[in-house]
């Protein structure tokens, strides 16, 4: 987030804006609403999603869930967004695969961003555990494709439904 940010204020640029994705920082370890808020001026669209979360060996493993399921602040997150920007586009982003595994827990992790430390990993963890599903994170694998289309089309149906009654969307 900080590389973006920087970016965005050195361009300065009415043509230039962000997509903010409301699930993918948490790979990075950062915490979803402090993105938002600090992005939220330069947004053009979002990709509005919901996250789960459970701790596995190596690290956390994320899964996209219907929205309202998982652990964002939906409701601030997108009072955020339109106080920046009221007309602001929203696309719903709703994946059902199998959950993505975030070895946080590795060196290999963070050879590509040596600027993380024990601080973002301690705070990321804690968001994690305090966070964490107390029920199976979704799976697709064994699934047939029919049965993959049809949990696929009942997910983006009950996320519309929350969108619609919940957020005002």
């Amino acid at each position: 987030m900080a590389e973006l940010l920087d970016v965005l204020k050195r361009l300065s640029s009415e043509a230039v804006g962000v997509c903010i994705d409301t699930g993918n920082n948490l790979a990075l370890l950062e915490e979803p609403l402090t993105v938002v808020e600090k992005l939220a001026p330069f947004a053009i669209s979002s990709h509005l999603k919901d996250m789960a979360v459970q701790e596995y060996e190596e690290g956390f493993l994320l899964s996209e869930v219907p929205l309202g399921e998982g652990f964002l602040d939906l409701k601030q997150i997108v009072s955020v967004l339109r106080r920046a920007n009221s007309n602001l586009q929203f696309s719903l982003e709703m994946i059902t695969r199998d959950p993505l595994k975030i070895p946080c827990l590795t060196e290999k992790y963070f050879a590509t961003m040596p600027e993380l430390g024990a601080p973002e990993l301690a705070a990321s963890l804690a968001r994690i555990r305090r966070h964490a599903s107390t029920k199976p994170l979704p799976h697709t694998t064994g699934l047939t494709p029919t049965e993959q289309l049809a949990l696929e089309e009942a997910n983006v149906r009950e996320c519309f439904t929350y969108a619609r009654h919940e957020l005002g969307l």
